[in-house]
């Protein structure tokens, strides 16, 4: 545990042993006790002592905790009835879980538009001893995140945030790794979206008057077009993201797919479906057959793919040639 955790840990101790009714005006060596016992190493009496000092600081140190020395009772108190510095009053279960809220939100204290999350975290940590610091790892050494390794894009959040709050379009070059083409479009932005630590800006182009998606890290040279936009009434994330399987909106109209999954994979398919609209139709001993209406993409050929041999598309027959010749140019890569 870190220092600072610690330090956090002794405070809530040293709070509830003041606060405890049946043992008013607790010494420094039973509270001393209490914590050695509590976290389980020793805690000296000079360190309750010193831990009382930096509870009684003002914000952003301490509490402005009013602890105060009884001769008459010979132990501590609180000079103001009620007080706590654990005014939630939550559980010892609840601060962990406030803590480790607050941890998760500052993994985006770097991007512009979340920067208010950092002065606010700060402010929760010191004010209710949460006791975590901004250079330690992301939780404990026993659960790990994902994370992005590259921010690349970022810096263009807020900009877009706020054409979408003022309903202003914008120009910028975009580099198109599918169609290998770099070129400046317009877009009128409705949706920022974050997917697999990337994110994405959705808005209408109309240029060929659709909706279209964009990667933010291959986006540059971003110009706000500062003159309102009459905000299209069809947009709906909602609705937008129905049939897809990852960012990409793809066809025109999603298409009914029916697929055999075998065994080992067929089990995880049934604990985590490919899609909501997943309908198991059959179901025997090593296998499964299901349906998933979806839009057809390059997103999705490739989840097809991912399944290797555990996975035959049945229908539709288009989709089922395609993957074929995907499987196809992939043994290319690999001659006897």
């Amino acid at each position: 545990m870190s220092e600072n955790k610690l330090a956090a840990s002794r405070y809530r101790i040293i709070n509830d042993c003041i606060l405890n009714q049946r043992k008013p005006f607790p010494t420094l060596q039973y509270m001393a006790d209490r914590c050695s016992a509590i976290l389980n190493r020793s805690i000296s009496p000079s360190t309750i002592e010193k831990d009382i000092a930096t509870m009684r600081q003002q914000y952003p140190i301490g509490y402005d905790a009013p602890i105060v020395y009884s001769k008459i009772e010979k132990g501590y108190v609180y000079s103001e009835k009620g007080f706590s510095i654990q005014e939630l009053n939550l559980q010892n279960e609840e601060w962990e879980a406030l803590n480790f809220a607050a941890q998760l939100l500052y993994q985006y204290k770097e991007v512009p538009i979340f920067a208010n999350f950092k002065n606010a975290i700060e402010r929760i940590n010191t004010r209710f001893s949460l006791g975590f610091s901004p250079d330690e790892p992301i939780t404990d050494p026993f659960i790990q995140f994902e994370h992005s390794v590259d921010t690349k894009g970022m810096e263009w959040i807020n900009y877009m945030y706020e054409a979408i709050q003022n309903k202003f379009a914008f120009t910028f070059t975009y580099h198109n790794i599918y169609k290998k083409e770099t070129k400046q479009y317009k877009l009128v932005p409705y949706l920022l979206k974050e997917h697999r630590n990337r994110w994405y800006i959705i808005g209408w182009r109309e240029d060929i008057q659709q909706y279209a998606t964009f990667g933010l890290d291959r986006l540059t040279d971003l110009v706000i077009i500062e003159q309102k936009h009459k905000r299209r009434s069809d947009f709906n994330a909602h609705q937008f993201f129905e049939y897809a399987t990852g960012i990409m909106k793809g066809a025109d109209k999603p298409s009914e797919v029916q697929l055999t999954i075998q065994h080992p994979i067929s089990e995880l398919v049934l604990l985590e479906p490919l899609h909501p609209s997943q309908k198991i139709t059959n179901q025997q001993a090593g296998k499964i057959k299901l349906s998933i209406t979806v839009f057809e993409n390059q997103e999705f050929y490739a989840k097809i793919l991912s399944l290797g041999a555990h996975c035959t598309v049945n229908k539709p027959a288009s989709l089922r040639k395609k993957i074929k010749e995907m499987i196809d140019a992939m043994t290319l890569n690999y001659p006897s």
